[in-house]
């Protein structure tokens, strides 16, 4: 699979929560490849993506996007009462997507005998299992993915960085968000350290 163009920036863009900056005049472009941002807690590292999927207000700057985005954040963002199959197919149809790989991929992701129960009854980590594999069924050129690897066994985290290998090789832009992991470092095409919400090249 061959993606359409993607990518993400913001040009001098400041966020303001509560009367608090969070983003400080942020100039960042993100395109094809892996992107990696770090920082310890409270940086900003989730105010970025959110700035960069359009999900919260710019106080000042701009923002440009190109290709559809997902986001997946600390949560997963899954209706509660709704099973972990009922919400794949519901994001894919909001999409305009087909279904067909949605079984296969809870499945890749350990979530199989789990698929038809409802998410408010799935563990933590079967939860974020759930939500990560729409990396698969929702097949976006833009993907941002903070602390993705959260709640996450090592089978888990094997199959995310397998995901994040597949989508960096299909051409999807990919960044993640985290603290950790320095096995990524060696597929990044590029590094952003954040912290108290000022930004600098990694």
């Amino acid at each position: 699979m061959r993606t359409v163009q993607s990518g993400a920036s913001l040009h001098d863009a400041t966020v303001v929560l509560d009367d608090r900056v969070i983003l400080r005049a942020a100039n960042v472009a993100v395109g094809p490849g892996l992107t990696l941002v770090r920082g310890p807690n409270g940086s900003g590292k989730t105010t970025l993506l959110r700035a960069l999927a359009g999900l919260v207000p710019l106080a000042r700057g701009d923002r440009r996007l190109v290709g559809d985005v997902l986001y997946i954040g600390h949560r997963p963002m899954l209706l509660r009462g709704l099973t972990a199959r009922e919400n794949l197919e519901f994001f894919v149809r909001f999409r305009g997507g087909e279904t067909r790989s949605i079984d296969a991929a809870l499945r890749g992701w350990g979530v199989g005998e789990e698929m038809d129960r409802p998410v408010e009854r799935l563990s933590a980590g079967e939860r974020r299992r759930a939500a990560l594999a729409r990396i698969e069924t929702e097949r976006v050129p833009l993907l941002l993915l903070d602390e993705p690897f959260a709640d996450l066994d090592e089978a888990g985290a094997n199959r995310l960085r397998q995901a994040i290998a597949r989508a960096r090789e299909d051409g999807r832009t990919v960044v993640v968000a985290t603290h950790a992991h320095p096995e990524l470092d060696d597929h990044a095409s590029a590094q952003i350290s954040i912290d108290d919400g000022a930004l600098t090249a990694a």
